[in-house]
């Protein structure tokens, strides 16, 4: 009985020296993952877009610039890594903050897309959302899958907030900021 009990004991340990092997080939690979949180541009100010009533129209998608320069590679030398080490990059979420005015909610707004932008890149739509809450802070939904390294690696690149609003105040200024995450996939190069 004992023999028998000691073959079962080994073939319900074999699996786990299966997956142990697995769990140790992903620990040595040669890549490391890091997510990373951002609100400022380069020169430490909120991202932010501003508009006027007056500049753009109801019911309709508007393109709204941040007019500011992002740029992460301070954060990745900062981790001991370089721009040339980045193999991939998405983002986790981008949550939209209206700050101004500081009466209004963003149920306003009917549609928003939020694209990035760099020198020698195709302007690239990676969130959006068109359900809006009566509250000052949404989250856009991210599309999946979307590879943003190619921004990130840029020594600066900038966003556009498409906005559709169903309606405007006359003469009214507006005002948003936003936080965005990313995960960054690097090479370690050893």
């Amino acid at each position: 009985m004992k023999p028998r009990l000691a073959r079962w004991a080994l073939l319900l340990l074999i699996p786990g020296f299966f997956s142990a092997g697995c769990d140790a080939d992903a620990l040595s690979s040669n890549s490391v993952f890091l997510t990373h949180e951002f609100s400022t541009d380069t020169q430490g100010k909120s991202i932010r877009f501003t508009f006027s009533s007056n500049d753009v129209s109801a019911n309709r998608l508007n393109d709204i610039s941040c007019n500011c320069s992002i740029n992460i590679q301070q954060y990745i030398q900062s981790q001991g890594f370089q721009a040339s080490d980045l193999v991939s990059a998405t983002l986790v979420s981008a949550d939209l903050i209206m700050l101004f005015p500081i009466t209004k909610k963003v149920d306003f707004l009917s549609q928003a897309i939020l694209k990035f932008t760099s020198a020698g890149n195709s302007v690239t739509e990676v969130a959006n959302l068109s359900s809006f809450p009566a509250t000052r802070e949404v989250s856009l939904v991210v599309l999946p899958n979307r590879n943003i390294a190619a921004f990130l690696e840029s020594a600066n690149f900038g966003a556009i907030l498409q906005l559709d609003p169903s309606t405007l105040g006359a003469d009214e200024s507006y005002d948003f900021s936003i936080i965005i995450k990313v995960r960054l996939k690097l090479s370690d190069g050893n």
